[in-house]
């Protein structure tokens, strides 16, 4: 039987299509065309067809029988088929792949049933008798990609089987094709062990897992560990899993490759090695700061990148695609252009060492708002590749397109992606016209490298609707519009043709869901920041508008789980505008000395906290409570139990030590609101009213490390339980705090509708 073609699709461009050479001008579809003849997925089509059998009987148990899957690898890649002619037939769907089945099942499910499935769960109401269908669909996109490299850890860090096998099939269904193995920490051992380093070498370089991503892109060291032997067993089994289930469904999974990052011991084993200190990120500590990073053209790299790649291949197999980001928020020791394209040449060289058809899966996020990276430089790094040896993820497409600039990556093909979130933080956000828009320009033009779609948000369980747009753009060319497409959306995920839900989605559409702006917006909202008499609060729409948006949903009479959760996050923005504008006749209180004003409008604000916490208490997936028991359930012993969860505390609250990125991925959520963001403001709100009683100020440096020693280090230390089943009625609850503060927000001060002067300078971000 034949097996699929569903390999790296632009593996031997260079030899097997062009000749040696090629340019922005080819046209990336060329590509395909002639590497499915000589590149073929190692699973089979009755496998892939057996996986996604096993999906619908995960998915749909009752129905199973009404309906029949076959993948048949002659059909056009990322194509599907779908046909029910008879009252009594069977759904009969047809892909190319197992991934395409799986997709065409969801668009039956979704155009033809009304249903909906997604990260916050899933709206099964099939009709009795399934409707008639007789339809194909070709993709728009060569590859469908997912992850972020942060999304290991913003997200998924304390996964079990049971979460991944869920999200896999979420995967599939969505069309995901190409996505990236989460674990490496056992095969490094091995191998630090092989170099001899002591236990003590080992421990003082692997990050716990909460900061997993970062350790491993050489931004920090050890910071979280020492990682224990038993997460090393638990990810290496779970990654056997993980990746055998999604090759199944004929995804192709890039694996690791070395980025130059090593222990500090190093520089005592090899001291004639081109080893040098990374710059210290984000003034992290010298304990857990600077590792190495050892020049690619150094031979030590070679035989170290390959020792690597070897052991991933022999425990994992290879779909010859490996990722790899030397540079991601670290300086090359050398502006020289020859420096870099050696640089980049010995890395794609230590991968073809291991696997001579190897292909370099990079995040072009290091070329985004770095004056480092000048155009020649750009050019010098991607040409030192052979064309179609690397695939470029063009991290930040809806805001920050760098495909533009680097001349489409100087002929290397790129997908293009929307990220939007970063830090996993929670609130309203996206730019979806935005995306439908560029996303669409870019596919049109003819010039352009192009040859995929994806998603790279930083952390998921935000703004669903913004990822899924994406997703589906890139398989469904027949998406008229925004607008059309939303409505759908709604219907299916409330489970009825509820109008006003859908005015209100049109609402969030113009509202919360259309900024355009190139301000880093990344959720630190007034009310869960470290309180500072600096804050300057602004919005990118009109918070009248999205009110109104937030009445009709909550107006609206569905029951089922996503209609709660979603009105639980509106409700929730609405308040968080609320906080932000309380903030602002504090702050105008303080200034103006009116003390009776300041102890109102700060009693106010706490009482709002109060309000949210009990809001966000009402849906599971706002509570800190699972969070925290997930990491702790992964520990064997008690120190482990307790070492993972400070690392789930300190990752969402401080980040670091010392708070080195404080709030960068702070989560509104039930727990956190109540014993973290009110406790600091209710110190600060004290410590102003002090300073008017004594006609005195208030001290920001001194305020902060107040804050820092009283609130935000016991909050992370401690191990106060908190409840992991949601409490109350969400709509009841959302309905009685939005009515009560919509009351009383006729007295507070209106929110600029732009950034205050000062912040659109585009910063630098401590992403990852």
């Amino acid at each position: 039987m034949r097996s699929v073609t569903f390999g790296v699709i632009f593996i031997f461009v260079t030899l097997l299509l062009l000749g040696g050479s090629a340019s922005c001008n080819d046209d990336p579809s060329r590509f395909d065309e002639h590497i499915l003849k000589y590149v073929r997925s190692e699973t089979t089509e009755e496998v892939q067809q057996r996986a996604v059998s096993e999906l619908i009987v995960r998915l749909l148990p009752e129905r199973v029988d009404e309906f029949k899957v076959i993948v048949d690898s002659s059909l056009k890649r990322n194509s599907f088929k779908i046909n029910k002619q008879k009252e009594l037939d069977k759904v009969l769907i047809t892909g190319s792949s197992g991934v395409a089945a799986a997709k065409g099942l969801y668009h039956y499910l979704k155009y033809f049933c009304g249903c909906h499935i997604s990260w916050d769960g899933d709206q099964l109401d099939l009709p009795d008798v399934l409707p008639n269908a007789d339809i194909t669909i070709e993709a728009t996109s060569s590859i469908v990609y997912y992850q972020n490299v942060c999304t290991w850890s913003y997200s998924f860090t304390w996964w079990t089987w049971k979460d991944w096998r869920r999200h896999i099939d979420w995967m599939a269904l969505q069309g995901i094709t190409l996505g990236l193995a989460p674990f490496q920490e056992d095969i490094w051992t091995e191998i630090y062990e092989e170099y001899n380093l002591t236990q003590h070498d080992i421990d003082a370089h692997l990050s716990g897992p909460g900061f997993f991503a970062w350790q491993r892109m050489g931004n920090i060291r050890g910071w979280g560990g020492p990682l224990t032997e038993n997460f090393k067993r638990f990810s290496s089994a779970l990654q056997k899993q993980i990746i055998r289930e999604m090759r199944r469904f004929g995804m192709t999974l890039a694996l690791p490759a070395f980025a130059g990052h090593l222990p500090v011991a190093f520089r005592d084993l090899f001291p004639n090695a081109s080893l040098s200190s990374v710059d210290i990120w984000n003034g992290f500590p010298a304990q857990y700061a600077s590792p190495l990073f050892l020049d690619p053209v150094d031979p030590l790299f070679r035989e170290i990148g390959k020792k690597f790649l070897e052991k991933s291949i022999a425990r994992y197999g290879t779909d010859h695609i490996y990722f790899s980001d030397p540079f991601n928020e670290v300086q090359p020791r050398s502006n020289s252009a020859k420096y870099l394209a050696n640089a980049a040449a010995g890395i794609y060289q230590t991968m073809a060492e291991a696997d001579p058809l190897a292909v370099w899966l990079l995040q072009g996020w290091m070329f985004v708002k770095n004056p480092f990276w000048s155009d020649r430089m750009i050019r010098s790094f991607m040409t030192a590749v052979p064309i179609g040896r690397m695939l470029v993820l063009d991290l930040q497409s809806e805001q920050f397109p760098q495909y533009i600039r680097t001349q489409s990556y100087h002929g290397q093909p790129f997908v293009w992606c929307t990220l939007s979130n970063f830090g996993g933080t929670l609130g309203m956000f996206g730019s979806m016209d935005l995306v439908f828009e560029r996303m669409r320009l870019a596919m049109s033009n003819e010039n352009f490298t192009m040859i995929g779609t994806g998603i790279t948000p930083e952390g998921i369980n935000q703004n669903y609707a913004l990822y899924e747009l994406t997703l589906e753009l890139g398989w469904n060319p027949e998406i008229a519009s925004v607008e059309d497409w939303i409505v759908t959306y709604v219907r299916n995920r409330y489970g009825g043709d509820y109008a006003a839900a859908i005015d209100a989605w049109k609402i969030f559409l113009r509202t919360v869901y259309s900024f355009r702006g190139l301000e880093l917006m990344r959720g630190k909202y007034t009310f869960n920041r470290r309180p500072s008499l600096k804050i300057q609060p602004w919005v990118w729409y009109n918070v009248t508008d999205f009110k109104q948006g937030v009445e009709l949903l909550l107006s609206t009479n569905a029951t089922n789980n996503l209609f709660k959760r979603d009105v639980v996050d509106a409700t929730r923005q609405f308040l968080q505008n609320i906080a932000d504008r309380i903030y602002l006749n504090v702050i105008d209180s303080y200034k103006s000395r009116r003390p009776m004003s300041l102890q109102k409008f700060s009693q106010l604000f706490q009482d709002l906290l109060k309000d949210i916490d009990r809001l966000l208490r009402t849906y599971e997936h706002f509570l800190l409570g699972r969070w925290l028991a997930s990491a702790r359930s992964l520990g064997q012993t008690s120190l482990e139990k307790q070492k993972y969860e400070y690392n789930a505390r300190n990752q969402i609250t401080l980040w670091g030590p010392q708070g080195q990125i404080v709030d960068y991925a702070n989560k509104q959520w039930a727990g956190v609101v109540k014993d973290f963001f009110l406790e600091r403001w209710r110190l600060f709100f004290n410590e102003l009213e002090n300073a008017l009683s004594t006609n005195g100020t208030v001290n920001d440096t001194k305020l902060r490390d107040k804050i820092f020693r009283t609130v935000e280090l016991p909050f992370v230390t401690d191990n106060k339980r908190y409840p992991v089943k949601a409490e109350g009625d969400a709509l009841v609850v959302a309905l009685g705090i939005f009515q009560k503060w919509t009351q009383l927000d006729c007295d507070l001060k209106e929110l600029p509708v732009s950034a205050p002067v000062g912040k659109k300078k585009v910063r630098k971000l401590p992403n990852e």
